[in-house]
């Protein structure tokens, strides 16, 4: 999709995203990289976590370097989350991801992206959406999962994860649909987890994407190593594991955030 008119942010030209599904619109934003490189161009489709807070813009401001090296930026909200339209759900969000997907894939005959290097940045609750997709997609060339959020069961039946959305609920009134009504989020959520079609262990043994790498803090207590470990264990595909010394699950400073971004780079 891009404007009749070019807009540009800096250098970059960015064009707005709208996905209708089910008659229920979620939106992004596209950039895409200097005109010094041509198309067709490789991409990073970016994941968001849950929560999600920050703008689509902060998003693209932080992984500016990517757009640098020559790839298209996709960064867009999951129904549900800020202005899309909808709620949360771990179905909805599979199918928004197919619905980006698919969106990249009607501008392969436009020679706009290049059809061998599509590619994902999954951030937390993210990853776990983008190993889903992973499992059923064989269009993905390498998928980075930065700290990761695996095991969504287990938080879902601990009552840690309700003081968690009460949280939100108090401090980000009407920021994330769905979860107002505590009780009957997590009810659903784990009627979503009994189907195979969302499960982690399935999904892990049947992975299409070319190579995985995994960014994550020794200190993680949202998703220790040893779960890491013995998760991905069963996957089919070998991922390669980072670790980063002394990081927690959330990314709180600028030297950890520098590290990560050279993993990234050297990766894609």
């Amino acid at each position: 999709m891009t404007f009749e008119k070019k807009q540009y942010d800096g250098e970059y030209e960015v064009c707005g995203i709208d996905i209708d599904v089910k008659g229920e619109l979620f939106n992004g934003v596209l950039y895409y990289p200097p005109t010094s490189f041509n198309k067709p161009y490789p991409i990073v489709i970016y994941f968001h976590s849950f929560p999600f807070t920050q703008s689509l813009q902060e998003i693209v401001r932080n992984y500016r370097y990517i757009l640098d090296m020559g790839y298209a930026l996709i960064v867009f909200n999951f129904r549900g989350y800020g202005y899309s339209q909808g709620r949360i759900s771990i179905e909805s969000q599979v199918l928004d991801a197919k619905m980006v997907l698919n969106f990249v894939k009607q501008m392969f005959p436009h020679n706009i992206f290049d059809q061998d290097n599509i590619n994902i940045l999954a951030h937390d609750f993210g990853a776990y959406i983008a190993l889903l997709l992973c499992s059923k997609e064989r269009i993905i060339n390498k998928l980075v999962l930065l700290t990761p959020i695996l095991d969504v069961k287990r938080h879902v039946y601990d009552d840690e994860f309700l003081k968690v959305l009460y949280y939100m609920n108090r401090f980000y009134p009407g920021h994330m649909r769905g979860i107002e009504d505590v009780d009957n989020f997590v009810k659903i959520a784990k009627k979503e987890l009994s189907k195979k079609a969302f499960q982690i262990e399935k999904a892990i043994q049947k992975l299409k994407v070319n190579k995985i790498r995994v960014i994550i803090g020794d200190s993680d207590k949202i998703t220790p190593l040893s779960e890491v470990n013995e998760i991905l264990k069963y996957s089919n595909i070998e991922p390669e594991l980072i670790f980063i010394e002394g990081m927690d699950h959330e990314i709180m400073s600028e030297e950890d955030s520098e590290k990560i971004n050279e993993y990234i780079k050297e990766f894609f």
